[in-house]
Order: structure tokens, then C-alpha cells, then sequence
């Protein structure tokens, strides 16, 4: 017997028993847990945070949304948030426990993916796998780790999925209407759930014309997502802002032209996640040969499809509500084709190289919080410098959390996004250094300011001794 065939019947005698596979499998999708959270606490915080902290703070201090300040994603997130920000104020404190929120909302997720898993396959090693794939997906440890509306949005979204297909397999009515109202949630949460209100919508009725369901069960479903968004909407139209809130999440978000090509983030995930996305494509193969769980097959890919279609800018964000069904996918292709355990225990180690190198690259291996510390500092060095009460110009959402805004458009004014998308449709005025003049701030910074030599400026502010790009309003 050669050397090889002697290691290999030794290792495999070691991962043989089912019990000592799980256990271990478990364990590694612990240590990639405990690698997440650590990720999360240590790597830096971006503007899309800052935006929705500000957000709801803004809506702590009695403003509403859409009518008295810009925003352009659905509003249920910014609530949720505001019992953070009544407990811990306005401190850095805020931001890390939203983020902490985040984190919870994506071990529910692994959760619900789990239990997706096992409703599917009934294999417990399909659903741990499913953990590990879907924890080690670049769009999964990239964003669920941040504090943003996408998160919950995509929890929700996959328990729509999971009820649904709890639905099918047993007739549930019960499960069809959490299937709904889950979907509806995922909705109020964020608008971009209408892909998946779109693959689920074209599901059931593919199955009413193959008369696999009952007509009235879509009826339900329709009613009960209807009922569910309906007292949203009245809001709107009693008070008056459903106008703004259309304008804002939906013509204006369509007609944002796009930034960066769809290739770019399609080739980031392909090449952190080869093995995974291979695994994706065999699958989606496997289940089409398959009567019982072609349904699933057809909702991801079609989900996958929608989604690339769809959105002009294909942020890593927009991708989360595919990534637990894509890897659900993966894994029962993982599980399928490759018997020996040694064998899928080396494409399991392959999959995770990338991913946790890139967590523990800004993680445990590198406990260097110096980033977030300089952006919290500017925030609390502007709060310092101003009383509640005081507007701020930021521009850019990197410093101002806690402050009033100058303008109704206090973010999102990068060139050919929001504010100029908004202008073409509407002409709305905006003159920086008017506002600035009028409005009198107590600091501002230099973005997307031409010249600070303006007579709105020039001779009323000073540079800051700290920070270069922030000048600071002279006492009169």
C-alpha cells in the first residue's frame, strides 16, 4: 500500500464517524463565528452607517422623514434604531451597539438558513455546510457586519423563503401567511425586496397554471401582503408626504444612472469565492433534474437573475437576500457530488481561505482599531465644538451624526448621484455657499466646496487646528 493510500485510509478513519464530522464541522463554523465578530469590532465604519445613524437620529428629533430631510431607502430601519439612540445618546457608543444589532440580525439569518436547509434536504451536514458557505460569502461578511437596512431586509427575506417552502411541503396556510408577512416586513425594511416579491409573485402563479396550488392560496398571500404594508401607506396619505416618500424611493432611485459596472462586483465575489460559485452553478444543475426541490432551484436562479438585472448599481448589499440560497445550493452540491469526507474536508479549507484571510486580516490577526478611533474622535471633536441646536455642513456623511444639516440634501451629493439626479428632474436650487451665508453653520467642511474664498466664508472661518478639511465658524 503506498504512502498516500495509508495517509488517506488513516485521515478518513479519523472524520469517518458522522458524529465526530458534524462536531467538527460545527466547530469550524464557531471559530468562522467568532472570526465574524471580531471583523465587525474591528474594521472601520463607512458613510452608508454614518447616513443611517444620522437618519434616525433625525427622526429622534421630531424631523420626518422624506418632508423635512432627504432619504431614499424605505424608513422601518431608522425606527428600530431609535431605541439605541434614546439610550446611549448622542456617543460613539450609539454606533457600535447598532452595530451589534447588526450581528444579531445576521445570526438569526444563519439560522433561518439552516432551518431552510434541513426543511429542503433533510441532511443536518447540508445545513451546517449551508452555515459555513453563506458565513464566508463576500456580499455576507461584508455588509451584515455593518449597520445598515439591508441587513434585517435580507433576515426577513429568507424567512419568507423558508415559510414558503414549509408551505409547500406540508399545505400550511399557517405557513404561507408567516411567508407573507415576512416578505412584507423584508419590504417595509427595504424597497429592493421587490425582486424577491417578484420570483416568489412568479412562482405561485407558475404553479396556479400547473394547478399545483389552490387559486385561493395566492389570494391569501396577496391579501396578507397587501394587509401587512397597507397602514404604511395610509400613513403616508393621511399625512400628507406620500408624494416626497414616491419621489424619493422610487423615481429618483431609478433614474440614479450607474457608478460602477456590475462586472466589478460580480469578478470580487467570483474570485473570493471560486469554489463557492462553482459549487452554486452545479447545484442549480443537480435541483433541475430534481421534481421535489426544482421549485427552490428556479426561485434562487431567477432571484440571482432579477437582482443582476434589475439594479443599475450592484452594490454588494443588493446581493444578500440571494447569498443564503445560493449557498444553501452550494452546499447540497458540495455534499453530493464529493462521498469521501477528507475530500470535502480540503474543499471546505479551500473555500474558507480567502474569506477568513480578509476577516482576520483587518480582524484577529491585526486588533487595530486606529481607524475607527480617528473617525470617532472627528465626530466627537465636531460635537464638542457645537451645541444641540447648531447646524453642521458635512456633505458626505463622515463626521456629522448628531448635528442639523444645512440643507434638505445632506448627503448623497457626489457628483451625479442624488442631489444632481434630483436637480435635473426638478431644478431644485442648491447653493452651497448661500446656505452656508443664510444658515450660518458652526463648522463645515471643504466637500464639495469650489472656493473657500467666498464672501460667505472667507473672513467668517477659520481652518481647524486638528483636522484640515473641517473650518470652524468665528464668533461674532
Amino acid at each position: 500500500m503506498s504512502f498516500y493510500s495509508r495517509f488517506r485510509k488513516q485521515a478518513e478513519s479519523l472524520i469517518m464517524s458522522d458524529r465526530s464530522w458534524e462536531a467538527g464541522l460545527w466547530a469550524l463554523f464557531i471559530f468562522i463565528s467568532v472570526t465574524l465578530f471580531f471583523f465587525a469590532y474591528y474594521h472601520s465604519f463607512g458613510i452608508d452607517e454614518y447616513e443611517h445613524i444620522h437618519s434616525a437620529w433625525k427622526i429622534s428629533q421630531g424631523k420626518e422623514i422624506y418632508v423635512d430631510f432627504f432619504q431614499h431607502h424605505h424608513p422601518f430601519y431608522y425606527y428600530m434604531l431609535l431605541p439605541i439612540i434614546d439610550t446611549f445618546g448622542s456617543t460613539t457608543d450609539t454606533i457600535m451597539v447598532s452595530r451589534y444589532l447588526s450581528l444579531v440580525f445576521s445570526a438569526a439569518e444563519l439560522a433561518v438558513t439552516y432551518f431552510l436547509a434541513l426543511a429542503l434536504f433533510k441532511r443536518r451536514e447540508i445545513g451546517i455546510l449551508s452555515l459555513i458557505l453563506t458565513a464566508t460569502l463576500m456580499p455576507f461578511y461584508a455588509r451584515t457586519t455593518e449597520v445598515r437596512p439591508d441587513v434585517p431586509q435580507a433576515l426577513f427575506g429568507v424567512l419568507s423563503v423558508y415559510f414558503l417552502v414549509r408551505y409547500y411541503d406540508k399545505k400550511s396556510i399557517a405557513s404561507l401567511v408567516l411567508s407573507s408577512v415576512s416578505l412584507a416586513v423584508s419590504f417595509l425594511f427595504l424597497q429592493k425586496a421587490m425582486v424577491l416579491m417578484a420570483a416568489i409573485g412568479g412562482i405561485l402563479v407558475f404553479d396556479i397554471f400547473k394547478k399545483r396550488i389552490e387559486y385561493r392560496h395566492v389570494i391569501i398571500y396577496i391579501a396578507v401582503f397587501a394587509a401587512s404594508v397597507m397602514p404604511y401607506y395610509i400613513y403616508l396619505a393621511v399625512s400628507g408626504s406620500f408624494s416626497e416618500y414616491y419621489t424619493m424611493n422610487w423615481v429618483l432611485n431609478a433614474r440614479i444612472p450607474q457608478v460602477v459596472g456590475k462586472l466589478h462586483y460580480l469578478k470580487e465575489i467570483i474570485v473570493a469565492n471560486t469554489i463557492t460559485c462553482v459549487f452554486y452553478a452545479i447545484g442549480l444543475i443537480l435541483l433541475f433534474r430534481s421534481r421535489t426541490r426544482q421549485r427552490f432551484a428556479v426561485l434562487t436562479l431567477v432571484l440571482t437573475a432579477l437582482t443582476l438585472l434589475v439594479f443599475k448599481n450592484l452594490w454588494h448589499q443588493y446581493q444578500l437576500p440571494v447569498v443564503p440560497l445560493a449557498a444553501i445550493i452550494a452546499a447540497y452540491a458540495l455534499y453530493t457530488l464529493i462521498t469521501s469526507k477528507l475530500f470535502r474536508l480540503v474543499f471546505i479549507l479551500g473555500v474558507l481561505y480567502v474569506p477568513l484571510s480578509t476577516m482576520h486580516n483587518f480582524g484577529i490577526f491585526n486588533m487595530d482599531r486606529t481607524a475607527q478611533a480617528e473617525s470617532f474622535a472627528k465626530i466627537e471633536y465636531v460635537l464638542s465644538l457645537t451645541r444641540e441646536g447648531d447646524k453642521v455642513y458635512d456633505g458626505n456623511a463622515l463626521f456629522n451624526l448628531y448635528r442639523d444639516d444645512v440643507d434638505y440634501f445632506w448627503f448623497c451629493l457626489v457628483d451625479g448621484l442624488c442631489l444632481d439626479t434630483y436637480q435635473k428632474m426638478t431644478g431644485y436650487k442648491y447653493d452651497i455657499y448661500d446656505l452656508i451665508y443664510t444658515q450660518k453653520p458652526k463648522v463645515i467642511s471643504t466637500f464639495r466646496i469650489p472656493s473657500l474664498q467666498d464672501i460667505a466664508i472667507s473672513g467668517f472661518y477659520r481652518q481647524s487646528d486638528k483636522y484640515p478639511d473641517l473650518y470652524i465658524r468665528i464668533d461674532e
